[in-house]
């Protein structure tokens, strides 16, 4: 007996092991590969953030203890903010798919049954792979965390006799209900599978099952719900899941009633081989029907347990590993750097885009990267160029909940602050009040010398969990000097501010930015822009009617792409390269050679175009003028 305690003993300890380890390398890997931040990123791009929002009034407290499944949408609403840093994100997934995982174990564990090895960690797997997707299913996951703490106290504490269970029953199905949702249907479902095939109560199971039915449908019309979210809107309401991603969620919730049931029916399988040869008579020295001692067997029986549990570790890292999102994920990588004015870093992630995936979101980061890093005159061409006003306005195929408030971003800093006000209210209405959008608003209206409405989108911004003293400064501020005077930022921005208002269209792109030069010559940004737009629309002789703009913009040299269109300028002509004051790069005139004889070494354009890029020519403005294309 004492070796049979110690046997077990060592055997739970061991799992204790593993499963510390799994939990550990899960934190690991969702906040070093995942980033939760990205997830946070994404509330508002990917999904409406009014449903992720959290605000610190009572009244918003109350109004979610008002509503079906209120207090659950709360709690994810609140941790939901705590994302924006990667290792308290990684610590909520990682804890809840714990508390998951452990209720697995109660599941294989019910009616005295062995506890479950790897089954234990198959919820937090699936968790695993849809944050790995960049989904946020954090709702739908405390719902069904709290519709299972509903069951296992049901199992451990709800008394035996009848009328008194069904009681316990009835007030735990609605109260979870009320609690948690839809998703808190769980809880009658397990308890119908308790009831029916484990204590054998074929009335209990009943009443559970009538729970399922009843309780949605009288909370559809009591509170005037669609009568889908009353009984699935874990499912179709989740603002975390988009519809496409759904089987993810529901194959999570239907694990645990399967898990139940399958127990039930597999141990009692599994033990009639046992059983039948209970009436054999044991061979000498207390030696198994194989020729095995019980403690061999044991003996063997661990090392062949380590196996199985590593074997599936393996199979849930390569499993996480082959589904990640990692085109998802590079773009709101790339997308977060360019809202934090990490420049270097959105250049980084641009270039680690599989070839051929270039979005316009993509591209407008990308061009306001290698403006502020020096870059634009000279690298431009290294990616993919969309003449015309795609780099001001989002064709609608292309828009997502977010795009308005990167369009306003971009006017604001040019000076057009008309369009970026107008950009702002629209992001306002198509994701709701994100605190970036609020903080947007403000600035406009600060820049427009309009002080109280600026206040209204502060005090706003205040309800807001982590930006309540950076807006009650803010406030603060406008109080003492209502115009702002000493904030740099608003003084640049009112320096650039055009006083002319243009209909942005493909043919009004250079007006547009011609205006804001005739308010402000020092305004780089609409130059570089004015001058990318010139050379995207194959117009280098613009280009060169505007270098003498360069000396009183503080230009040192000429960048590389102005002296390609130059030397493309000379050619057309049948000149030599034009006088400017400048020294053109050596490089930038044996790269033209260069160009010039691959092209006149072959009649087949394709095959020139070929050889060009192979000997690194593409992202140069003389390939771009031939093809029409540049980068990947």
């Amino acid at each position: 007996m004492k070796n049979d305690e110690r046997a077990t003993g060592a055997k739970t300890m061991l799992w204790s092991v593993a499963a510390r380890l799994f939990f550990v390398f899960f934190y690991g890997y969702v906040w070093l590969i995942i980033e939760p931040r990205l997830i946070h990123h994404s509330l508002g791009i990917q999904s409406f953030y009014d449903r992720f929002a959290f605000h610190t009034d009572w009244s918003f407290f109350q109004e979610h203890l008002a509503r079906v499944g209120g207090p659950v949408e709360y709690a994810a609403r609140l941790l939901s903010q705590c994302y924006r840093w990667d290792w308290a994100g990684a610590l909520i997934v990682t804890a809840v798919a714990w508390c998951a995982s452990l209720g697995a174990d109660f599941v294989t564990g019910r009616d005295g049954r062995s506890r479950g090895r790897v089954l234990r960690y198959v919820p937090a797997a699936m968790l695993l792979v849809m944050v790995g997707g960049y989904l946020h299913p954090l709702n739908a996951v405390l719902s069904l965390l709290a519709a299972f703490a509903g069951y296992v106290g049901y199992v451990r504490w709800a008394p035996q006799a009848p009328a008194r269970r069904l009681l316990v029953l009835l007030l735990a199905a609605v109260a979870l209900y009320w609690f948690a949702g839809s998703g808190s249907l769980l809880f009658p479902i397990l308890v119908a599978l308790e009831e029916r095939v484990i204590s054998g109560r074929k009335s209990l199971a009943a009443a559970a099952v009538l729970c399922v039915l009843v309780i949605p449908a009288a909370a559809a019309v009591g509170f005037d719900m669609p009568i889908t979210t009353a009984y699935a809107g874990f499912l179709v309401s989740d603002p975390g899941v988009p519809p496409g991603r759904w089987s993810y969620t529901l194959a999570l919730y239907l694990f645990f009633p399967t898990l139940l049931a399958g127990t039930v029916f597999w141990d009692p399988a599994r033990a009639r081989p046992a059983v039948s040869s209970r009436g054999r008579r044991a061979p000498k020295g207390n030696v198994s029907a194989a020729g095995k001692t019980p403690s061999a067997s044991r003996a063997r029986a661990l090392p062949a347990g380590m196996i199985a549990v590593i074997a599936f570790f393996l199979a849930v890292g390569g499993a996480t590993w082959i589904s990640r999102d990692a085109l998802t994920r590079s773009m709101l990588e790339i997308d977060y750097y360019s809202q934090h004015q990490r420049w270097d870093d959105v250049l980084r992630a641009v270039d680690r885009l599989p070839d051929g995936i270039y979005t316009v979101r993509c591209h407008r980061n990308t061009m306001l990267a290698l403006y502020h890093t020096g870059q634009l005159g000279d690298a431009m061409f290294r990616y993919p160029q969309r003449p015309g006003v795609a780099l001001f306005y989002t064709p609608k195929q292309y828009q997502d909940l977010g795009i308005h408030y990167q369009e306003s971003r971009l006017f604001l800093d040019l000076g057009q602050v008309n369009h970026a006000e107008r950009c702002a209210y629209e992001a306002l209405a198509a994701s709701g009040d994100h605190p970036a959008i609020l903080q947007q608003l403000a600035l406009i209206h600060i820049v427009k010398d309009r002080a109280e409405t600026a206040s209204i989108f502060l005090q706003a911004l205040a309800r807001h969990l982590f930006h309540r003293q950076s807006a009650r400064d803010m406030l603060e501020r406008l109080r003492a000097d209502p115009r702002l005077a000493d904030d740099p930022r608003v003084l640049q921005i009112r320096k650039n501010m055009s006083d002319t208002d243009i209909v942005l269209d493909e043919d009004t792109v250079e007006d547009f930015l011609q205006a804001l030069l005739e308010k402000n010559p020092q305004n780089k940004l609409a130059f570089e822009l004015l001058m990318a737009h010139f050379l995207s629309t194959a117009r280098p002789e613009k280009v060169v009617e505007n270098l003498p703009r360069l000396k009183d913009l503080g230009y040192r040299r000429i960048p590389r792409h102005y002296q390609e269109a130059i030397v493309l300028c000379a050619a057309a002509a049948g000149k030599p390269t034009a006088e400017t004051g400048w020294d053109l790069d050596p490089l930038v005139l044996r790269r033209a050679r260069e160009f010039q004889r691959i092209c006149s070494s072959t009649a087949d354009p394709l095959e020139a175009g070929g050889i060009a890029m192979a000997a690194g020519l593409d992202d140069s403005y003389f390939f771009f003028s031939t093809y029409g294309m540049s980068g990947r």
